[in-house]
């Protein structure tokens, strides 16, 4: 009993280390940052999933690249779209702990330990954010978090992780820059691509 109790705070502990933010991102090295300025986020709300959570998203997306100097615009206008989409993984972890079984004339110290396995599930979610040019379609850059999903009682404690997470995410996409200066994620700068 003991020992089912130590392996159920042990598993706590391997989501609580997973449930940190992992972040991957891709790029096309010979896409042309410095046209880009004005863009539009699209996104379908009837897809699968709370509406709710995807203008959350959408906003944390707008918030990032204000934050990074473009500007949101209608999408016949813009430079380039952003789209984005979530999906959620069933997970199976197996964790092995090792029990002392036997029976009198052993102690419980001094009896043999055996192997034990337990299988734990768990759900995985993750969101995908693509910026794409208008004109070909073609992907230029991706951001891709994960994270193990937990219960959020609060509409304010789902929007601070949604902006945790988009932050993140968003974080190596470069930022619009008037001179040479160093960009905060320590990227090249990328100039503004025309005149207003």
């Amino acid at each position: 009993m003991i020992s089912r109790i130590i392996i159920g705070v042990l598993f706590a502990l391997f989501l609580g280390g997973c449930s940190s933010i992992q972040v991957q991102n891709d790029y096309d090295p010979s896409f042309d940052f410095s046209q880009l300025k004005g863009f539009a986020i699209l996104y379908n709300k009837s897809t699968a999933g709370s509406s709710l959570n995807l203008d959350r998203i959408a906003r944390a997306i707008q918030k990032e690249l204000e934050a990074k100097g473009y500007e949101p615009v209608d999408r016949k206008f813009a430079d380039f779209y952003i789209v984005f989409h979530t999906n959620v993984t069933h997970k199976t972890q197996i964790v092995t702990d090792y029990e002392r079984v036997g029976l009198y004339p052993y102690r419980y110290w001094a009896a043999p330990r055996v192997p034990v396995e337990r299988t734990f599930h768990y759900k995985e979610g993750k969101i995908i954010i693509d910026a794409l040019s208008p004109a070909t379609k073609q992907i230029f850059w991706r951001g891709v978090a994960t994270d193990v999903l937990k219960t959020i009682k609060t509409p304010e404690d789902r929007i601070k992780y949604v902006n945790e997470v988009i932050k993140k995410v968003m974080a190596s996409f470069p930022s619009v820059r008037k001179n040479n200066e160093k960009t905060p994620d320590g990227l090249p700068p990328i100039p503004f691509g025309r005149e207003d």
